[in-house]
């Protein structure tokens, strides 16, 4: 493409073509000359008259130059405005409404709202941001994360931000998390290799064939535990699985007795109903809080959202709801231990962060 286009190429041959024509222009006004007699070798009224008809043609001769120099000018200023901040700015798409992808948490026990964290997140930026249209998408995990690294205008709270992630994903840290635990029968607690602090040996149970896993597709578990899950050797026994409810549903075959372990945080059990038959365990090595947040693609249209986003979460008021939101669903035990954790994230959530693009 080329020309008024807008293309790189296009504007670097316009600006060449205008340089030149105002080279030109110029020239021929610095060239102007009067193609008439030498008033000296004429007199009286012939000499004036020559003289009169001579400076006509050579105002004439000056208009013309100095039209054609307006006209190679006019282009050039047009081609720079074009280039500036300002423009480029106005060039950036704008974020009038956002289509939040969530699991289903429907009939899960102890959920009022079927939308769980995104029906709150939803009410939280349009508290801050109105005139921001705003719907919601029921999707797993694996189609959400190929929905965003299509680059469809679709965004999604409360994942896990891992490196991998953040090249399809704008990221902005809401949440920080204690670590995914096992989730295991209690009947079959003794079963599970573990050390003397009573931590689980995820590795050597990825090895056991005798006890079968649920594990979740396309699900970060954080960083430590993905890591321990890329390494695990083949085992029939370990199975990976896609349902609509992000896996509140694998915990309930394992109280139904399909499976007898999954991996996921420990506000599940809560959300589940907190059923008496399974418990959580912590992982050995896994044992940091995890950064989640929201996620919008890699583009200029992601990046407007993600900074929209930021603006209406980044107050005190709307940390403190954000904290509210998580506190409700750890018990006091895991809040005292992670509590000068906590208050430092919520006290720098408080105030916009930094979004690079």
């Amino acid at each position: 493409m080329d020309g008024d286009t807008g293309h790189p190429r296009g504007r670097t041959a316009c600006s060449a073509r205008c340089g030149d024509r105002y080279a030109a222009a110029v020239t021929s006004l610095a060239r102007l000359r009067c193609n008439c007699a030498h008033p000296r070798f004429l007199a009286g009224r012939a000499r004036r008259a020559v003289a009169d008809r001579c400076l006509a043609s050579r105002g004439r001769g000056t208009a013309r130059a100095l039209s054609d120099v307006a006209l190679a000018i006019v282009p050039m200023i047009a081609l720079v405005i074009s280039l500036s901040p300002r423009a480029a700015l106005a060039a950036e798409p704008e974020v009038d409404r956002i289509t939040w992808l969530s699991s289903d948490n429907t009939g899960m026990q102890g959920v009022s709202d079927p939308t769980g964290v995104t029906g709150n997140m939803i009410k939280l930026v349009g508290r801050h941001w109105p005139q921001l249209k705003q719907d919601i998408l029921i999707a797993n995990t694996k189609r959400s994360w190929q929905m965003i690294e299509d680059g469809q205008q679709v965004c999604r709270a409360n994942v896990v931000r891992t490196p991998e992630r953040e090249k399809a994903a704008y990221f902005l840290n809401t949440q920080l998390t204690p670590p995914p635990q096992l989730i295991v029968r209690r009947d079959l607690l003794a079963r599970v290799p573990r050390v003397a602090s009573g931590e689980v040996q995820l590795p050597a149970l990825l090895a056991d064939d005798q006890l079968r896993g649920a594990l979740i597709d396309g699900r970060s578990y954080g960083p430590a535990l993905d890591e321990l899950l890329a390494k695990r050797p083949p085992n029939a026994a370990v199975s990976f699985y896609a349902p609509r409810d992000f896996g509140g549903r694998v915990l309930q075959m394992l109280s139904l007795g399909r499976a007898d372990y999954a991996i996921d945080l420990d506000m599940a059990l809560i959300m589940t109903g907190h059923p008496k038959d399974l418990v959580s365990v912590p992982i050995q090595g896994a044992s940091d809080l995890v950064m989640a947040g929201i996620a919008c693609p890699r583009t200029p249209w992601g990046l407007q959202a993600i900074r929209g986003i930021n603006r209406a979460l980044g107050r005190p008021e709307a940390a403190a709801s954000l904290r509210r939101g998580l506190m409700r669903w750890l018990t006091p035990e895991t809040q005292a231990h992670y509590a000068a954790q906590f208050d430092a994230f919520y006290r720098e959530r408080s105030r916009p962060a930094k979004i690079d693009p």
